[in-house]
């Protein structure tokens, strides 16, 4: 299927691809399936009513993570509303839609090979990330996060992290299946201190290989924000992304 099928417009966003320091979060995505079993959660306060609006211009340079506040959940809430629009990693191997993606800017995650890297706004105030699992050829698609959390394992004392696991679940891929792994994470390293609402996604794309797709929203004091924008994705995202490649991409280091 060619990426821009189904009526929908697609975009290559961001001239600029960085390195950015709050790339430690999107380990988080592999590090995460590791938690075991889940966490106590206290009642998430109420949600003030904050009308939505995107981040400031990303002038697309380093930056570390960016303060909670109206701003952070102005964001928050124009994701949960923009409309979505797809976007194509630069060897244009697959399709993402994302919602507001003209205020997404490209970025690298330091030590993670990856095909495709997006913040929202230059206070992160969420990330999408990209890469291929390298899995036994004809493996079952359980495989992948298996392989996944095999790989993020050495990286664990990194974090000091509670993690709260929800069902995995399948959909509808390709006349196969994929799988939806969604979780909510506090963080409490001398690195980073804070909640992030985090799905991941996996898809049996290639003989020998998996895509997984993942997103990672701080809370910033604005949980129930940051889990809709998470849910978002679950919904409206991680189901419809298009792979073109008929072969796994290189990931770019």
């Amino acid at each position: 299927m060619p990426l821009a099928a189904g009526g929908l417009d697609w975009m290559v966003v961001g001239a600029r691809s960085r390195g950015v320091r709050w790339g430690r979060a999107w380990r988080l995505l592999a590090l995460l399936v590791l938690g075991e079993g889940c966490v106590a959660r206290a009642a998430a306060a109420p949600p003030v009513d904050v009308l939505p609006a995107p981040p400031p211009k990303d002038d697309g340079k380093d930056s570390a993570v960016g303060p909670g506040g109206g701003t952070h959940s102005a964001a928050l809430e124009q994701l949960k509303v923009a409309p979505l629009l797809g976007v194509l990693d630069r060897t244009r191997a697959m399709r993402v839609l994302i919602p507001d993606a003209r205020h997404w800017t490209r970025v690298k995650f330091f030590g993670i090979p990856s095909l495709l890297g997006l913040r929202y706004g230059k206070d992160h105030h969420a990330v999408v990330g990209v890469t291929v699992q390298q899995v036994p050829a004809d493996s079952p698609l359980p495989a992948c996060s298996v392989a996944l959390e095999a790989w993020g394992a050495p990286m664990l004392d990194v974090f000091d992290v509670e993690v709260e696991r929800e069902p995995v679940t399948t959909f509808s891929w390709r006349g196969e299946l994929g799988e939806i792994h969604r979780s909510y994470a506090r963080t409490a390293s001398l690195a980073m201190r804070d909640g992030f609402a985090v799905a991941y996604a996996t898809y049996p794309a290639w003989k020998g290989a998996c895509l997984v797709v993942g997103v990672a929203v701080p809370a910033r004091d604005d949980e129930p924000r940051a889990r809709a924008v998470r849910d978002r994705f679950v919904s409206e995202v991680l189901p419809r992304v298009l792979v073109g490649a008929k072969a796994a991409p290189t990931l770019l280091e």
